[in-house]
């Protein structure tokens, strides 16, 4: 069986069909080598995705016809206090190391934690009603 590439180089030098196109077609059509797969057409609807975003993200950041750009652009800092990435990505590293270091402390020692620093438990609650 012929690989994919070994196929399209066939098909790249095959001769091609002098066809004529209509007069009053002014768009113009791109020919196209065969797909050698269906993750070929994922890869140009990502590609043509990301192009869109670019033209977007331009777009946004142009001034509106008629206003001139700023002379000098403001650079924010970012934040260094309170509910900010990285303080939040940091607080649930050290809560999953905490979370598993009292795992393996609980699993190794085969009490629970307050039994371990010297509180009784399993006693239940001594409410009367």
């Amino acid at each position: 069986m012929p690989s994919a590439l070994a196929f399209r180089a066939r098909v790249a030098v095959a001769p091609k069909r002098a066809t004529r196109a209509p007069a009053s077609s002014a768009r113009r059509t791109v020919a196209r080598a065969p797909r050698a797969g269906p993750l070929d057409a994922i890869g140009d609807a990502i590609a043509e995705n990301k192009r869109a975003q670019a033209a977007r993200a331009a777009s946004a950041r142009a001034s509106p016809p008629g206003v001139p750009p700023p002379p000098i652009v403001p650079v924010a800092r970012p934040p260094m206090f309170g509910f900010v990435e990285n303080a939040e990505r940091w607080n649930s590293r050290a809560s999953m190391i905490g979370w598993w270091s009292l795992l393996l402390v609980e699993g190794v020692a085969g009490k629970g934690l307050l039994d371990l620093v010297g509180v009784k438990t399993g006693q239940g609650i001594n409410f009367t009603f």
